[in-house]
């Protein structure tokens, strides 16, 4: 009888391990357009670490959460192929390089503000 309860609690033990495991990992997110010309890599972060800095809305502008769980992505409405200030290489870089830009000035911990491998990593060969 003590070797079952002994094993059930390794079992346990070792299945609360791998869910945790899972549950820490980092919740990545890839942004990979499908622009015309495209002379960069694909972008990825971690989506955790920017929902707990800032507000969902900060990002995803015009999502309401009451009326639908999953925010659009910003290739529904800013076109890839739009050269123009409402395009998705423009919003893109407005908006992630100048919150990054402003809370470099606040003195805070940020992610890249200048160089674009930093976002952008060197193509693999």
């Amino acid at each position: 009888m003590k070797r079952w309860l002994y094993l059930i609690i390794v079992v346990a033990f070792l299945a609360g391990g791998i869910i945790g495991m899972a549950l820490a990992q980092a919740d990545k997110v890839t942004v990979d357009n499908k622009y015309p010309k495209k002379l960069k890599t694909p972008v990825t972060f971690n989506h955790k670490a920017h929902a707990a800095a800032a507000a969902c809305t900060d990002c995803h502008h015009e999502w309401k959460k009451e009326e639908s769980k999953a925010p659009k992505k910003c290739a529904e409405c800013h076109k890839a192929d739009d050269a123009g200030e409402k395009g998705l290489k423009k919003v893109y870089h407005k908006n992630c390089i100048d919150c990054h830009k402003e809370l470099q000035k606040q003195g805070k911990k940020t992610g890249p503000t200048t160089k674009c491998s930093e976002c952008h990593p060197s193509k693999a060969k």
